[in-house]
């Protein structure tokens, strides 16, 4: 309990400590020491009148803001700890604010901070982070959903989500993605918070669209993402559950498809009829067999007749069973349906006992009024059934038994009466037809036509009933007409059109095609279609190829593709060749060969291929290919399925080499000759798709063409008769016996023996036939009878093989023997250049397969004809290098080659292939890029090849357009490269002649240029930012640019503003590049037009335009503030003024002038006097403000003075007053001259001798700065500019120095320097000038303050050592500027624009100076330049210079820990003003916590003054009780009772009794007593006596009170004693503060204490007299006025009763007290005392008589009370009525007395008597 009691007053305390402190202020407190939050949240609730949860989101957001403002100056670590305090995630709160901070630096920080304390973790929750990040912001970009989710998402942020319950998120997830629909959300979701969203939201539409996606109909490609996952995600049962229970009105669909899952809504679980309805639609009735036989159906059935579908199986036996024995009525009925069911009728047992279960059911049912029982038809049929049933049996039995009386079986009867060549009698007639399916009576309709026919042709009646058709042309072709089908379209075409276009005639013929594949099964039809569309013009080849596919092979399928379906017609036709190998189904593949080639262009039925491959069946595979015309790549696609790979290899190797003759035939019968109009089909009219109804895909002429590309590839007569002689033959004919030739040596000799029809051996007959008959393979025979010549019989195979042996011949006769080497090189050309790179390779491998330069040949066929670009590839390239290097590279017939001409030959080969080989230009760069990543340009300076890569990409169509010759581009100086630029830009292809140059580093310029100037003539003018970027990018000279602008202004002369931007533009680039003086454009001519220009622009456009600056604003004034530095003249030069020269000036308007002055002003505000000044002098006007400025600084720099002064400028200055020139001044600052002068010197000599040095300003000076601030104060434009003038000079004037040399200080310091080393006047105003005038920001003019201060109280806290040097008071702060940093601080104040700034750094040098004793400690501190500056300070300081002889020595002083608190307190005391002036509460509460730290080391240190000291300054007592609590718990308290200011004074009293009243310390009452006694506060004794008083009555009353009695004890004597001494007290107190009233009421009590105090001491001396019992009145418990009239009237004295009424404030009524005391208790004595202190009236006296008589009539009198009532009544001193109470009362004596006296006349006539008196009192 004492606990809770202790926990209790400590919560009150800490509230009670919180009523003075802003809310945010102690959020932070509690925030950042991790204290008493709960009861913050609790004292702020209750305050706020909230609760504490929704305080608490307010509490978050309040220290939110708090860590991410110390996030923001880089305090992660404190950060940390404040979110850990709060119980915040630091990882969330941290990740999110590095996500928002747009500050990179600082978001990388934060991060890096996260990964170095937790590293492993927070690689592992970064991905999470990240993920609920992306949630954020998704959901701060839905309102919606926000404002949906404020109740249980009051706060967005990482954390939020993250702590959210699984199920909520999950939901949130699914309503984040139904809002925004991210699809990456798509993974996150659960299928079962998707489905309860849809649920709850009534979203109908994608529940069916979820079950419809779950059948799988559509194909992945259709759906979107979301739909992908309702296919993926199964619905369970728990989820239709849920949607049966919470829909409200599902859709039919929706029902539908629930429905097929065998789940039914409440409505209709009881439903049958609408179940089977629904399971019927859905075609899944025999799916839920099962569901269905749990209902009633057998039931609903059979009471609606449904008889025939109770045989179905989902009705079970069981029900039918139950039903049986229930439905006596149908039970006959039930067990046939049960026999049926059970019984199958295909069994023979079967068939019987279902035969007996029909003749019971049918003897049950059977009506004898009809006919026998036993001639029944069923009985017969069954009858028949039995025995072994045919049709002639049947014939007899229906002729012969009842079955003749069965309606069903008339028909078959009438059959077998007329034979099956009989016209059935049956046969409906036309008019029946015509009235069942028509509703057309033609019977009524004859009678109706009074007699007419009735035909088809009667208009009567077509007119009434017939509907009238218009027939167009395809109404005729279903009549099989065609011709007059396309004579009726062209007929129509020409009357509603006029003409007929191929168009309509493509249209016509696709319906008509359309047509006839609809009715592919009539034949006549389709006749007429094909007709129809021959008749008009197109081809139906590939039509009537489908057809016959159609017809002999399995047809389409309605989902089947069109390409599906000729890939299986090329199944069947495989599988109908392998049922059948002797027939070829030639036709049908031919048919399906032309639908393949027009469906997709180059592909062909792959199956008939594979098969014959399979097989090795090489013979029909020539077969087809010869007749089919197929490329050469069907072949190679074959490779793989020929079991033996070689084969299929040496077919597509003997394919390839198929002569150019033998390429170009083809056969005729494969591709037939179209008709004229045939040909023009395939226009650009004719080139439209068909729509998508129709199945054949029209091919237009581009894969024709393709095909006729490709037939280079193709073989197209190898099995049909050539004119040729046979192979076989040459070989004979050239074989003979003769020996071998020797080797040929010269070509000379080579070429005779080829020419000449001499007979030679064998080797070479073969060699000259191979050139005449053009076949190869006879030189590759020529070299195996003979290898002598095997060279020669490559060159043959070469030539003959690449076409070349004519160009060969040629060539020989223009080259020497010597040259052979040039000779064969120009065949490897040809060769090369011809395409023939595959037979270059064969060339090699057949004839010099060990020769390396089979590596390249490979290279090149590899790149050329197998499009194979792999690093193989480039590994043929690099060995062939690699030989090259080692000299290995030789060809035949030629001698070894030097190894740069070898290179440089190959290089050759490259280009030639580059430039001839390839068909496209992607080709080409793929082998431009496959040379360079073999790194040939390590190995090779001849030619770039990735420089040419680079020229490919950005110019391949250009040099095939100009035909650049790739050979020429070996060396990098090449003119083609320069005519390539040239082209370019030509064409006006600007970027890339831009690219291309760059590349080959050509000049730009002239592209540049010529790139600007067309985009101008096309009326493109582009940001300026743009040309500067195009400028740097290229390293262009700026002067192009200029001349470009200079000419677009020039251009552009009609739009003013464009041309001002222009000019504006040019004259910046002249200034940014210092491209002036130039002879190529004069500066100072653009700048007076473009000012011009300006000057001519609309009034509304000048607000929009920037103006111009000089290159001294921007370039060193922007850089310096806009601080004037210089000079007049020095600005002057810089102007240009005297080297200014334009050709010709046009006039000023009026209006000119006026738009020229708000320039120059505008300029003058700005800054930018220089520009000003040449402006004035382009168009020789100045302005007055312009005019004073100068004049100004003609002044301050003496080049002008007030005594020469022109009339015009006495003029302008003679309106200056000097009421105006406290705008440059502050009031404060500005001391008197006399005073201030005095305060400089009191310290060491007197006023006196302080005016005889007093150094003043000569009256001229005085006078230059009176008309300076004139000046100034006249400005109206370029104020900061004479501001900065007259400052200067005023600094100037006080510190003594030249204006020139303050004008040109641009180091501060210096000059603050000086005003503090030097004793100038006016020193705080010299320093607020120099602030002032060079524009020092808050932040430096709080940093230089701060460290001022800091110096002045540092400084005074070391020893000196020098006697000589030491001040009347050591601890005073030393002044500054010559001001007192305590008592003129307001003063340092003013001149700080930013206080809570320059306290904030106060409190760095707190911080500091605990830095500095760790360092002196030897402990790790923190650097910082707050550090540094103060380190100087105390070394400055702290350690002495020298010790003088003679004096004292000792150890250099360090910072001790007395030193530092006495810095630190007058350190928080300056910062705690700072804030204070500036009402900055967290500054305020920086400086508080900082004492609260501080207070408890100086307890710790017993620096009771210090505390004191800090308690005082900072003057916040009641935030600072913690110092009252140190000093009173270390018995301190009289160091608060010291001697200080009277503002101090009062403050300091109020907080004493403020703490001890409300805190009640120890011994706090004689605390508040000393403290009130030292203070005068006679009124707080006086209340404090008055209390203890009062606490002695309370324990009184406790201890001793009985029944309003008091138990009188010693005790109580003393303490009543006690009590009424302190009163006693309380009123001496009252009196000395002149308080009467309360003194009377304190006086009031004591009587009453003393009265009580007299009745005890009665009682006590009662006691020993006749020990009576130890009680007395107690007249100090009066709690009401009945209980004070008790006391009254009973128990007390006159004096006493006159004592209570004083004290308690009630009134008496003494008649009551005299009737009650005297008459009725027969007090005697009361009378007197009544006598002795109050007069008794007559009034008193009636009213006691009254009294009496009304007590007289409920209770007995006595003699002796009426004795006293007659003693009474003789007091009165009026007769009359003394006569009237005596005559009731019945008092004869006085009666008598009264008669006998002198007014006996008076009272003879009055009668008084008892009875009237009660008379009138009744009434």
């Amino acid at each position: 309990m004492h606990s809770a009691q202790a926990q209790a007053q400590a919560r009150d305390k800490l509230f009670k400590s919180w009523s003075g402190i802003s809310e945010v202020a102690i959020i932070k407190e509690v925030a950042t020491k991790g204290e008493n939050i709960d009861l913050c949240l609790e004292y702020w609730a209750k305050k706020r009148k909230t609760t504490i949860a929704e305080y608490r989101h307010y509490f978050y957001d309040v220290v939110q803001a708090y860590v991410q403002r110390l996030l923001s100056e880089r305090l992660v670590h404190k950060a940390d700890t404040t979110l850990r305090n709060v119980d915040r995630d630091v990882k969330c709160f941290f990740f999110q604010y590095a996500c928002e901070c747009q500050d990179e630096d600082l978001s990388e920080y934060v991060l890096d901070h996260l990964r170095t304390k937790e590293p492993l973790l927070y690689e592992q929750e970064e991905p999470v982070l990240a993920y609920y990040w992306s949630l954020v912001q998704q959901l701060r970009e839905c309102g919606s959903l926000l404002s949906k989710l404020k109740t249980q998402l009051p706060r967005v942020h990482i954390e939020a989500l993250m702590t959210l319950p699984e199920e909520a998120l999950q939901l949130l997830l699914v309503e984040l993605f139904f809002a925004n629909g991210n699809e990456s959300l798509l993974s996150e979701l659960n299928k079962e918070m998707v489905w309860q969203h849809l649920v709850d939201n009534q979203r109908l539409d994608e529940l069916q669209r979820w079950c419809c996606c779950r059948e799988g109909k559509e194909t992945e490609d259709t759906l979107s993402p979301l739909e992908k996952g309702y296919a993926a995600w199964q619905v369970d049962s728990s989820m239709y559950d849920y949607a049966l229970e919470q829909l409200q009105q599902p859709s039919e669909t929706l029902r539908n498809y629930f429905a097929r899952a065998g789940y039914f809504f409440p409505d209709e679980s009881s439903d049958i009829p609408i179940q089977l309805r629904r399971l019927c639609t859905m075609e899944c009735l025999g799916q839920h067999s099962e569901l269905i036989s749990r209902q009633p159906l057998a039931k609903y059935l059979l009471d609606r007749g449904h008889h025939s579908l109770l045989l179905m199986d989902c009705v079970p036996i069981a029900s039918l069973e139950q039903l049986a024995g229930s439905e006596a009525h149908q039970e006959a009925l039930l067990t046939l349906i049960i026999d049926l069911k059970t019984h199958s009728l295909a069994q023979h047992e079967g068939f019987e006992l279902i035969s007996k279960s029909v003749q019971s059911f049918l003897e049950k049912t059977h009506n004898e009024t009809v006919g026998p029982f036993e001639e029944h038809p069923l009985l017969t049929f069954y009858d028949f059934l039995s025995l072994e049933p045919s049709v002639r049996s049947l014939e007899s039995f229906l002729t012969s038994t009842s079955l003749s009386r069965v309606p069903y079986l008339k028909s078959l009867t009438a059959r077998f009466d007329h034979g099956p060549t009989g016209s059935p009698s049956g046969l409906p007639t036309a008019h029946e037809l015509f009235l069942k399916f028509k509703q057309v009576n033609l019977s009524v309709l004859a009678a109706a036509g009074h007699g007419e026919l009735v035909t088809f042709s009667n208009p009567r009646l077509c007119q009434r009933f017939a509907r009238k058709s218009q027939l167009n042309y395809t109404h005729y072709l279903k009549q099989h007409r065609s011709a007059y089908a396309v004579y009726y379209l062209i007929t129509e075409q020409l009357q509603l059109y006029g003409q007929i276009t191929k168009t309509q005639l493509f249209h016509a013929c696709e319906t008509t095609t359309q047509l006839a594949l609809q009715h592919a099964g009539d034949e006549e039809l389709v006749t007429h279609c094909v007709a129809c569309c021959e008749m008009l013009g197109f081809d139906t080849q590939l039509l009537r190829s489908f057809l016959l596919l159609q017809r002999h092979l399995p047809k389409r399928q309605h989902s089947e593709s069109y390409s599906d379906l000729l890939a299986k017609w090329d199944r069947d036709l495989v599988e109908r060749l392998d049922a059948n190998p002797q027939e070829f189904p030639l036709d049908l593949y031919q048919a399906l060969m032309r639908l393949a080639m027009r469906n997709i262009p180059g592909s062909f039925p792959g199956a008939l291929l594979k098969y014959y491959a399979s097989r090795k069946d090489w013979w029909h595979l020539l077969l087809l290919f010869q007749y089919f015309d197929l490329p050469l790549t069907e072949l190679k696609k074959l490779l793989p399925d020929f079991k033996s790979s070689p084969l299929g290899v040496h077919l597509l190797r003997a394919l390839s080499y198929e002569s150019p003759s033998d390429r170009q035939h083809k056969r005729s019968s494969n591709r037939p000759a179209r008709r004229g109009g045939e040909t023009q089909t395939n226009s650009s009219q004719d080139t439209m798709t068909n729509s998508s109804h129709s199945s054949i895909q029209e091919a237009t002429s581009v894969q024709q063409q393709q095909l006729e590309r490709n037939a280079g590839q193709t073989m197209c007569n190898l099995l049909t008769h050539c004119a040729r002689q046979d192979l076989f033959a040459i070989i004979l004919c050239s074989s003979n016996n003769l020996p071998d030739e020797e080797i040929i040596s010269t070509t000379a000799k080579f070429l005779e023996m080829m020419q000449v029809s001499t007979p030679h051996c064998s080797s070479i007959n073969l060699l000259r036939h191979c050139i005449r008959e053009e076949l190869p393979i006879l030189a590759v025979l020529a070299a195996t009878l003979s290898r002598r010549n095997l060279d020669w019989c490559w060159l043959v195979w070469l030539a003959v093989a690449s076409g070349q042996w004519s160009t060969l011949l040629r060539e020989a006769s223009k080259t020497r023997e010597d040259d052979r080497s040039e000779w064969v090189w120009s065949v490897i050309r040809g060769t090369v250049a011809g395409g023939h790179v595959n037979a270059f390779l064969h060339s090699f491998e057949i004839f010099k397969p060990d020769c390396k330069f089979t590596h390249l040949c490979r290279f090149l066929q590899l790149t050329s004809h197998q499009e194979d670009f792999s690093e193989s590839t480039i590994m043929e390239l690099r060995q062939f290098f690699c030989s090259w290097s080692q000299d290995a590279v030789t060809l035949p017939l030629c001698a070894p080659l030097p190894r740069k001409q070898m290179m440089q030959r190959s290089i050759g080969l490259l280009l030639v292939q580059l430039q001839s080989n390839f068909d496209c230009i992607l080709q080409q760069q793929r082998f431009l890029d496959c040379i360079c990543r073999s790194d040939v340009g390590d190995i090779c300076d001849l030619l770039d090849f990735c420089l040419l890569h680079k020229v490919f990409g950005v110019a391949a169509t250009w040099l095939r357009e100009l035909a650049i010759d790739l050979e020429q581009l070996v060396r990098r100086d090449s003119p083609e490269y320069k005519r390539l630029v040239d082209s370019l830009i030509e064409a006006k292809e600007y970027d890339e002649a831009l690219q291309l140059a760059t590349l080959l580093q050509l000049p730009l310029s002239d592209s540049v240029y010529g790139k600007w100037l067309a985009e101008l003539d096309a009326g493109v003018l582009r940001p300026h930012q743009e040309y500067e970027r195009e400028i740097e990018q290229h390293a262009l000279p700026p002067a192009i640019l200029v001349n470009f602008l200079l000419h677009a202004a020039t251009v552009l002369q009609a739009d003013g503003v464009r041309r001002y931007e222009l000019l504006l533009s040019a004259l910046g680039v002249i200034k940014q590049h210092h491209l002036f003086p130039n002879e190529s454009f004069d500066r100072d001519q653009i700048e007076y037009d473009m000012v011009v220009c300006y000057l001519n622009l609309p009034e509304d456009q000048l607000s929009t335009l920037a103006i111009y600056h000089s290159e001294y604003y921007e370039q060193i004034m922007l850089q310096e503030r806009l601080v004037l530095y210089k000079s007049f003249s020095e600005l002057k030069e810089l102007a240009g003024i005297d080297d200014l020269s334009i050709a010709g000036k046009s006039r000023l308007t009026a209006e000119m002038e006026r738009r020229l002055d708000s320039l120059l002003n505008t300029l003058l505000d700005k800054g930018d006097i220089v520009e000003a000044l040449r402006l004035q002098e382009l168009f020789e006007y100045r302005p007055n403000d312009l005019r004073f400025i100068v004049f100004a600084m003609a002044l301050a720099e003496g080049m002008a003075s007030i005594g020469n002064l022109s009339s015009k400028e006495r003029q302008l200055l003679g309106e200056i007053e000097k009421s105006t020139f406290p705008k440059f001044n502050r009031i404060t600052l500005n001391q008197n001259v006399m005073s201030r002068c005095g305060s400089d010197l009191s310290d060491s000599c007197s006023d006196s001798l302080a005016l005889e040095f007093e150094e003043i300003p000569s009256k001229e000076k005085q006078q230059t700065l009176e008309t300076l601030l004139g000046i100034g104060s006249k400005l109206k434009a370029g104020v900061e500019l004479g501001r900065r003038i007259v400052l200067a000079y005023r600094a100037a004037m006080y510190l003594d120095k030249e204006y020139l040399d303050v004008l040109r200080t641009k180091d501060v310091n210096v000059l603050l320097k000086s005003a503090a080393d030097e004793d100038c006047l006016q020193r705080l105003l010299v320093v607020s000038d120099i602030q002032i005038s060079t524009r020092m920001t808050p932040k430096e003019i709080a940093d230089i303050l701060a460290l001022e201060l800091t110096t002045c109280i540092v400084r005074p806290r070391f020893y000196i050592f020098n006697a000589n040097q030491q001040p009347r008071n050591a601890l005073r702060n030393a002044d500054l500027w010559g001001h007192s940093i305590d008592r003129d601080f307001h003063l340092f104040l003013e001149l700080t624009p930013n206080t809570t700034m320059l306290g904030n750094c106060l409190l760095d040098y707190c911080e500091a100076l605990k830095a500095y004793r760790r360092y002196q400690d030897g402990k790790v501190y923190e650097e910082s330049d707050t550090f540094e500056r103060l380190s100087g300070i105390i070394t400055l300081y702290g350690l002495p210079i020298a010790t003088p002889p003679g004096g004292l020595s000792g150890v250099p002083q360090v910072l001790s820990h007395k030193k530092q608190n006495q810095i630190y307190v007058e350190l928080l005391i300056k910062a705690h003003l700072c804030f204070v002036h500036e009402c900055s509460m967290e500054g305020i509460a920086s400086v508080l916590q900082k004492a609260k730290q501080l207070n408890g080391q100086l307890a710790k240190a017993k620096s009771w003054s210090l505390i004191v000291r800090m308690l005082i300054g900072i003057a916040r007592y009641r935030e600072m009780f913690y110092c009252f609590d140190s000093l009173i718990e270390n018995e301190q308290f009289e160091s608060l009772l010291g001697q200080f200011d009277e503002d101090q004074k009062s403050g300091l009293r109020s907080a004493i009794l403020s703490y001890l009243r409300e805190y009640q310390p120890k011994n706090g009452k004689e605390l508040l007593r000393l403290a009130a006694l030292h203070f005068l506060m006679y009124k707080e004794l006086a209340e404090m006596w008055t209390e203890e008083a009062q606490g002695v009555v309370i324990r009184i009353q406790a201890l001793a009170e009985q029944f309003n009695k008091l138990k009188c004890s010693t005790e109580v004597q003393n303490l009543l004693q006690q009590a009424m001494e302190n009163y006693t007290h309380a009123t001496e107190n009252y009196l000395l503060d002149n308080k009467l009233l309360l003194a009377q009421q304190s006086v009031s009590r004591a009587e009453l204490i003393a009265v009580q105090l007299d009745l005890c001491n009665k009682a006590l001396e009662r006691r020993h007299n006749n020990n009576s019992p130890l009680l007395c009145v107690s007249v100090i418990g009066v709690r009401s006025r009945e209980q004070f009239r008790e006391l009254v009237n009973t128990q007390i004295s006159v004096p006493q009763t006159l004592i209570l009424s004083r004290a308690y404030g009630y009134d008496i009524n003494w008649s009551e007290a005299i009737l009650s005391q005297f008459v009725l208790q027969q007090n005697p004595l009361y009378l007197q005392e009544y006598l002795c202190h109050q007069r008794l009236s007559d009034d008193v006296i009636e009213q006691v008589v009254k009294g009496y008589l009304v007590h007289a009539q409920s209770n007995a009198t006595t003699a002796k009370q009426e004795e006293s009532l007659a003693h009474l009544v003789e007091l009165i001193k009026s007769v009359t009525l003394k006569y009237k109470l005596a005559s009731i009362l019945g008092l004869k004596p006085i009666l008598l007395s009264l008669i006998n006296d002198s007014p006996v006349y008076y009272l003879r006539d009055t009668n008084f008597g008892r009875n009237e008196f009660h008379t009138a009192a009744d009434t």
